[in-house]
């Protein structure tokens, strides 16, 4: 009999990528749940780890991998069948590596896994794992939009200057020179860092971005590789025109920095000409499908279902066949390309 069943809380322990799983039980908070959470700091917190993983109803790890780590190898020898592994972008680039030198444990291969992008849910079945596009990002909802700046301008992000290539700032530079007409800025930088720029590009380190959302007119995120962006939906949710080197409802696609370039000219001869609005496309898309109401309710809900079901549990979350199944999630499908 699950926890629920017999009037006790269900049980979730939190693990994985500390900067967004410490987020998750603060926001998840509701009458009937108990949830712990700790960062991979096993020296700290090994004791408290193992006791709240050995007695937990469903495990979830934020980070996907295809080997044996300390949680799952913790997680194993405690025979947690119910564990879900959340997959949310590198980490799909660090596995690719391992499923290409042969490396696979069949005993992550039979848990479910979630992504948090339709194209990292993609690329994770090509290890020949189930993987569902589960989103669990939300935005907290912006209840006055600010008009489009006078000055057009476009924001992009880089964290480390080291990851230049992978967020594709290189292409930003690139178009910058070529357009000194527009202004450029680059936030996230750490502490110390900077980069070789043109004059029309301004640089700052990790800042709040409500202010640089009011002073731009588009967010430019041109990564090579990405999970769901939590910076393209809270831009699209302050009405911004959003260029995304993946596909997204809302958002302008642009692979190539040459149709990226484009379509900035094209927004820019808009500006020039006082014809260019707000995404309120945008806004609205992200309102509907990415509140906080609706993002929590469908992850408990989810959760839920998994911890009830009284039949061995698919890596796709649902019993096996012959019990109910989960209906499909839903919220937009958003198209993979």
């Amino acid at each position: 009999m699950s926890a629920s069943k017999n009037n006790q809380p269900i049980r979730v322990l939190i693990h994985g990528l500390a900067y967004f799983s410490q987020k998750l039980p603060a926001f998840l908070a509701s009458e009937g749940w108990e949830f712990r959470n700790y960062a991979p700091r096993w020296s700290m917190d090994l004791a408290a780890t193992l006791y709240h993983l050995h007695r937990c109803d469903l495990a979830y790890a934020w980070g996907g991998r295809v080997t044996m780590g300390k949680f799952l190898l913790a997680a194993r020898a405690l025979k947690k069948q119910k564990l879900v592994t959340f997959w949310c972008g590198s980490d799909v680039l660090e596995a690719r590596q391992e499923f290409q030198k042969g490396k696979m444990e069949s005993w992550i291969a039979e848990k479910i896994h979630w992504a948090g992008a339709p194209w990292l849910a993609e690329e994770v079945r090509a290890f020949g794992l189930h993987c569902e596009y589960v989103p669990t990002t939300w935005v907290p909802t912006v209840s006055r939009l600010d008009d489009l700046p006078k000055n057009f301008s476009v924001l992009a992000y880089l964290p480390d200057v080291e990851r230049v290539s992978l967020y594709g700032i290189d292409q930003v530079l690139e178009v910058a020179c070529a357009l000194p007409q527009i202004d450029f800025t680059i936030v996230g930088l750490q502490p110390g860092q900077t980069l070789e720029a043109p004059r029309n590009v301004r640089l700052y380190g990790r800042v709040d971005l409500k202010p640089f959302y009011r002073n731009a007119t588009i967010l430019w995120r041109p990564t090579r590789h990405d999970g769901l962006s939590f910076m393209a939906l809270e831009a699209l949710a302050h009405g911004r025109h959003v260029i995304w080197s993946y596909p997204f409802s809302a958002a302008i696609h642009a692979r190539e920095v040459g149709a990226a370039r484009m379509e900035i000219e094209r927004l820019w001869d808009l500006h020039q000409t006082q014809q260019l609005g707000l995404n309120r496309v945008g806004a609205d898309f992200i309102e509907q499908n990415f509140s906080p109401a609706k993002i929590k309710a469908d992850m408990l809900r989810r959760w839920k279902h998994i911890v009830e079901s009284s039949s061995p549990v698919t890596s796709s979350g649902c019993p096996s066949r012959g019990h109910e199944s989960l209906p499909e999630h839903s919220a937009p499908q958003i198209p993979c390309g």
